[in-house]
């Protein structure tokens, strides 16, 4: 199968990495930057690159990445839902919730099968975290902690940070908000508060952002998100009825003790590996989409959802009320 990657920044070449382990698969791949595409054609996996994204579709590919800037994503999905052309875009959906409302709407009128990046879901220790869950290994979840500190993505993707950017931390880990969604449900109501450390190299605005989440449920998670702390943090707690669980998804542990007819019961999991290995299961999902051998994992509406709960954090945090504690004696 021709696969077609559109946008050859970092993310890009990496779906390239990852869909040169698909076995059958070539590529085409289109930027309108001579060095990226430079870049690209080194790779023994692509057939060739192109400047217009048009003469990219017309190579007649058999599934499409879109992995550009955030504003062409509503025209590439038109694009390419136009041709039914089976596709994965890269989150946010679009730069805005009403045009990524809309480019979904348009894309589901065509019927044509679309996944949304959310790469978190295709990784292993995440699917072992949600089965612990859906199988009551802790019974019914009361509470819920999230900590992400993920100044490395920063140092990873300089190019991408040259641009100033606000509010860009809410979007980056919107990937929190959907694998929060797929363990737990819909979520209903967010507040949070922000702020911003000038004590790195490299300051966004804001770079540290705690909240809570209610979901329909009635469900609450409390979270940390930061552009701050360099180690790669990114680990979920939850506590039940009948026990804990402890997800470490940069590491790939999962760590649930409970308790079941007066006995307690540790288990640990191991599932270490490397990002480029969710990324290769989430190419090879999108070849099984296209070949109508899958239905997507992670749909529009998914990502529209995710993007809603960030623009929700966001506007929470800029609207945030607090109230002083009276004078302590």
């Amino acid at each position: 199968m021709l696969v077609g990657v559109s946008g050859l920044g970092s993310i890009g070449l990496q779906h390239i990495t990852a869909f040169a382990q698909v076995p059958g698969v070539r590529l085409v791949a289109f930027d309108p930057d001579p060095g990226r595409r430079a870049a690209a054609a080194a790779h023994p996996a692509v057939d060739r690159t192109t400047g217009e994204f048009g003469e990219l579709l017309d190579a007649g590919p058999g599934a499409l990445v879109i992995a550009g800037p955030d504003h062409v994503h509503p025209a590439q999905l038109r694009a390419a839902a136009d041709r039914r052309l089976p596709l994965l875009v890269e989150k946010p959906v679009a730069a805005t919730l009403d045009e990524a409302r809309t480019a979904a709407a348009g894309v589901a009128a065509t019927g044509t099968p679309a996944l949304v990046g959310y790469v978190l879901r295709h990784r292993l220790v995440v699917q072992r975290t949600r089965a612990a869950l859906a199988g009551g290994e802790i019974g019914e979840p009361v509470a819920v902690h999230v900590m992400l500190g993920a100044y490395g993505t920063i140092e990873a993707a300089v190019s991408r940070f040259a641009t100033k950017e606000p509010d860009r931390l809410y979007r980056d880990y919107s990937h929190e908000w959907d694998y929060l969604r797929w363990c737990f449900g819909p979520i209903a109501r967010a507040f949070a508060a922000a702020r911003t450390v000038t004590s790195v190299p490299h300051v966004e605005s804001p770079n540290c952002v705690d909240g809570l989440l209610e979901f329909a449920s009635g469900l609450r998670a409390t979270f940390h998100l930061d552009y701050l702390e360099p180690l790669g943090t990114r680990t979920v707690q939850v506590l039940g009825t009948g026990g804990t669980l402890l997800a470490d998804f940069g590491r790939g542990t999962l760590e649930v003790r409970a308790r079941a007819q007066g006995r307690d019961r540790a288990v640990r999991h191991e599932l270490p590996e490397p990002p480029a290995g969710a990324l290769a299961r989430q190419a090879a999902h999108l070849v099984a989409v296209a070949r109508g051998e899958a239905v997507p994992l992670v749909t529009l509406d998914d990502g529209v959802a995710a993007l809603a709960a960030a623009e929700a954090v966001r506007s929470a945090a800029t609207a945030e009320a607090w109230r002083d504690l009276p004078p302590l004696y």
